[in-house]
């Protein structure tokens, strides 16, 4: 859904960023989410333990989630000014006697007096007690829902994050849904003078049942109606409790205790694809909001009145692991000093256990020729295009010996981690990251981060292609502190990668998110990883008795990970060149401009400085045209397509101009798998923590869009070889599905299509469309037959199978229209090919009008008839009659007046028009058009001589 700003998204404060697209039906939020440190759900029952502080002035997040609005909750209000003003002061002046001050509710995340007035006398959702005593207490009952799901095979909990409230508050917090059960006093004052200790009975007489309000809560709460709850939840057995926390300082009224008895009961979503469910954000585990129907966005801006206990929350789904650890308030270990240390300083202690110490070898290549030029040399001939990089890199070589010993023993099983990591010193690029004078990255990270990174993205490849052996085991789980692989049943016990003893055992287990890590390792589909590998010419199948076996391919793997060692080095800000004066205009980049961006800088490296990186310039020619092909041409954004951010032509116009302009020299499917190897071993090196596996896939990118991106891999690749050449072998095959399905490829291309190539994909989809026109033609006729000799059976089947032809008909000029519309008719430059896309889509509405009926019939005929007119006006101001594609125009638009309009008169006056006018001009017919134009005219002609005696038939 789209999200609009209005000008009130930008008035006072910038925590209330929301908008309020559509106030009758569907609504959208945008807001800014402010990020609560070290944020742990509390322990006590009360809705209002936790987070309650705006947080103004904090940094956030811009999000985005739509709306579903929801039965109002218990009683509301139309405003609150209509509230009991002397009830209002008389409860005031009760709380003041007995030491409450309440100057200073209603703001900073706690509650107003006339919340607690509403609360206590309309909602009847708490009472007072104590009364007259030095006992007074706020008594609530709260039902709470555990709504639990599986979301990519691991158990989520959907959780309250913020809640807009009525009087203009956003509170942030971690929250079950919930609803405060109704009092039924056999006195009408909620105020009474004691405590009595039935009150802290689970059944207590004067308690609305928690057990009759289960519906209602999800249906207030989460929208869940209660067909769809009976049908898609199911209550867990034996996960009923009920506790009392009693005292509790109640952070919404400050200075008033509470006494909160706390029912809590546990459903599980039973089937998360279910799309009955899908408004809660399954089954893919998405944030979503409700709000109820009281509740207005734009009033919440103004603040204005909102009825009191009308709010809007935003939901997410949270592993259960990580909530129920967050609701046992785990201790943290000690300092000396009997502080606690903060959960980020721990976490970082266990990230930095995670790195991997920079090998001897690199070192000493980083300790060689120091010494950091001046910002003049950099201008100079000698330094060009960076001085630093080529002192620096000056006189080395890379040791081929050893990357080719890498390649071939990668996949041995005692070919092991620590020796991977020490032979990453044959690549001196590596040498970079330590020099010193480099410091910062542009990335905004540590040079030694991205050094991490880089190894992380290494080992990525190295249990890539041990999938068989130890690979998804290192992948997922990462290694012990003596770099041996975890096994799944370590995780089962306890274990974590690189343990150590001086953060607790619960915390360690906490950050290593174990359920994620075995939830990846079960449900990611290492298939398509191993067939993305074959592809790329990284791995060959072989067949080892009856079972399929793998080898790696030198020279292929060679170049990967060449390329994995130069890629990032441009993010070191000392490093990016400055463009030449012959080379000026690079990328948009003038002479003597820093080339900013570290993927251009590498392209202009690789372009124009091969001479530069040892690890480059020595590869095999054909894989150095390989290398250059992924990290200098493509330009694709592969979120996008999986995610549908944009639309084709966004996405596909750089890729597709890649490939044309490089597929006359090798580049193809092989290349593309590359590029895609290399994204996604980049991508899952993202965290500086090579020992704990490829934690940014497993822990942090979710499952399903990992897995969406594998599935898209082949979809891609195969755009590089469906080309025009492929076309016209199905042509002169006679499989003319597969020719349009190849001429769809072509015809998404960026550039406009050549006239062969126009040609090749009108004959595609006409022959495709014609054998199915053809047969429902047939088919029509029998069931016509068969319903006239009474046969109904016959009938029946005859019908049934007529849907199916006119379900193809249907898909095939659904694919040739959108195309049309999407890429080719705005492409047209000429008048000609806009005759002719226009002409195009006509026909194609045209066929979908023959076999539909009523008002898709008729909505068919009329988009057929615009633009049938609109080819006919460009014909008559940009063609000359003779012209085939002009000659062709009327001659279908005719028959569509005559077939499907049922005009015959105005059909034959088009096509004796057309005719006659062409005949006029005949001599002037261009000698390469004269056979295609004569071809039409006797087509023009044959129509008239039947049009003609059909009517003078139906006269006699």
């Amino acid at each position: 859904m789209g999200v609009g700003m209005s000008q009130s998204c930008c008035q006072g404060e910038s925590q209330r960023v929301v908008c309020d697209l559509d106030h009758s039906s569907s609504l959208s939020l945008l807001y800014l989410d402010k990020e609560i440190e070290d944020d742990l759900t509390s322990t006590r029952g009360s809705s209002d333990a936790s987070s309650r502080a705006s947080h103004a002035g904090q940094a956030g997040k811009l999000r985005g989630v739509p709306v579903l609005r929801v039965q109002a909750a218990m009683p509301v209000l139309a405003k609150a000014s209509s509230l009991d003003r002397t009830g209002i002061e008389e409860l005031q002046n009760v709380l003041r006697s007995h030491g409450v001050d309440t100057t200073s509710w209603g703001s900073h995340g706690t509650k107003s007096i006339e919340h607690l007035f509403w609360e206590l006398f309309v909602q009847h959702g708490s009472i007072l007690t104590g009364i007259g005593t030095t006992r007074l207490k706020r008594v609530t009952r709260l039902l709470k829902l555990r709504l639990v799901a599986d979301i990519d095979g691991v158990d989520h909990v959907v959780l309250s994050r913020l809640q807009f409230m009525h009087d203009g508050q956003q509170i942030q917090r971690q929250q079950l849904p919930l609803r405060r059960l109704a009092w039924k006093l056999p006195t009408d004052s909620p105020l009474l003078p004691s405590c009595e200790a039935n009150v802290y009975n689970e059944d207590y007489e004067y308690v609305e049942s928690w057990r009759s309000c289960c519906m209602s809560v999800l249906e207030e709460r989460l929208g869940i109606s209660m067909t769809t709850a009976q049908q898609q939840l199911k209550e867990v057995a034996n996960t009923y409790t009920y506790q009392n926390d009693d005292n509790v300082a109640s952070e919404g009224y400050p200075g008033l205790n509470t006494l909160y008895g706390v029912h809590q009961v546990t459903f599980r979503v039973v089937n998360p694809d279910h799309s009955k469910v899908a408004g809660i954000g399954l089954p893919l585990g998405q944030e979503f909001a409700t709000a109820d129907g009281h509740f207005s966005l734009e009033r919440f801006h103004c603040k204005e009145p909102i009825p009191i206990g009308s709010q809007l929350n935003v939901w997410f789904w949270m592993p259960c692991t990580e909530f129920d650890q967050a609701c046992a308030g785990q201790s943290l270990p000690r300092s000396d000093c009997g502080e606690s240390p903060s959960i980020k300083r721990l976490e970082a202690e266990l990230t930095f256990l995670k790195r991997v110490p920079v090998a001897p070898a690199i070192s000493k290549t980083a300790s060689m020729n120091p010494g950091v030029a001046g910002k003049e040399a950099n201008m100079t001939k000698r330094g060009a295009p960076n001085a630093h990089l080529r002192r620096i890199l000056a006189n080395k070589r890379t040791d081929w010996k050893t990357v080719r010993k890498m390649a071939n023993r990668i996949m041995d099983k005692d070919y092991t981690l620590a020796q991977f990591t020490q032979d990453l010193a044959a690549f001196p690029e590596l040498s970079l990251y330590l020099r010193d004078g480099v410091g910062e990255t542009g990335s905004g990270r540590t040079t030694d981060d991205e050094y991490q990174r880089t190894v992380c993205a290494f080992f990525a490849i190295y249990w890539l292609v041990r999938l068989d052996t130890d690979g998804r085991q290192g992948f997922c789980f990462g290694t012990d502190s003596d770099w041996n692989v975890l096994k799944e049943s370590e995780l089962q016990d306890g274990q974590v990668a690189v343990q150590t003893r001086t953060v607790s055992p619960e915390l360690q287990q906490r950050f290593y998110k174990v359920d994620r890590r075995l939830a990846f390792f079960n449900n990611a589909q290492w298939g398509f990883f191993r067939r993305l590998m074959v592809d790329a010419g990284l791995l060959q199948e072989t067949t080892a008795g009856s079972r399929t076996a793998y080898k790696v391919q030198e020279t292929r793997m060679v170049s990967l990970l060449a390329l994995t060692a130069i890629h990032d080095i441009m993010k070191m800000e000392n490093l990016l060149p400055t463009v030449q004066q012959e080379h000026h205009g690079y990328h948009g980049y003038a002479a003597g401009d820093v080339i900013g961006d570290h993927d251009t800088a590498l392209c202009y490296i690789l372009d124009h400085y091969t001479e530069l990186l040892p690890s480059f310039k020595e590869l095999d020619p054909a894989e150095r045209q390989s290398v250059q092909f992924t990290q200098c041409n493509l330009c694709f954004n592969h979120g996008w397509l999986v995610q549908a951010e944009a639309p084709p032509g966004a996405i596909f116009t750089k890729f597709r101009e890649a490939i044309a302009k490089d597929r006359r020299l090798h580049a193809g499917a092989r290349d593309v798998a590359l590029y895609f190897v290399h994204w996604l071993t980049d991508l899952a090196g993202a965290e500086p923590t090579p020992l704990g596996g490829c934690e940014k896939f497993v822990i942090k990118f979710p499952l399903h869009v990992l897995n969406s991106f594998l599935q898209s891999f082949k979809l891609i690749e195969g755009i590089t070889s469906s080309t025009e050449t492929q076309a016209k072998l199905a042509e002169q095959a006679e499989r003319y599905d597969e020719m349009a399905e190849h001429m769809k490829n072509v015809g998404s291309d960026p550039a406009e299509l050549s006239v062969e190539e126009r040609n090749l994909l009108s004959v595609a989809y006409k022959n495709t469309v014609g054998s199915r026109r053809a047969a429902w033609r047939i088919i029509t006729s029998v069931m016509q037959k068969e319903t006239t000799k009474g046969n109904t059976d016959n009938a029946a089947y005859a019908k049934e199978y007529c849907k199916k032809v006119e379900d193809e008909l249907q898909k095939i000029c659904d694919t040739i229209l959108a195309l049309l519309d999407g890429q080719l008719i705005a492409k047209a430059s000429s008048g000609e090919s806009k005759v002719f896309y226009q002409k195009m889509k006509a026909d194609y509405y045209r066929y979908i009008a023959e076999f539909r009926d009523g008002d898709a019939k008729g909505s068919a005929a009329e988009k057929a008839r615009q633009a049938y007119q609109e080819a006919e006006d460009i014909a008559k101001k940009d063609l000359a009659v003779t012209h085939p594609i002009r000659l062709g125009l009327a001659l279908n638009y005719s028959v569509f007046m005559y077939e499907v309009l049922g005009n015959p008169d105005d059909a034959c006056k088009m096509a004796r028009t057309a005719f006659e006018d062409a005949i006029a001009e005949l001599d002037n017919v261009a000698e390469d058009s004269y056979k295609d134009s004569t071809l039409i005219m006797q087509l023009l002609r044959d129509n008239l001589t039947l049009w003609t005696s059909d009517q003078e038939g139906g006269q006699a």
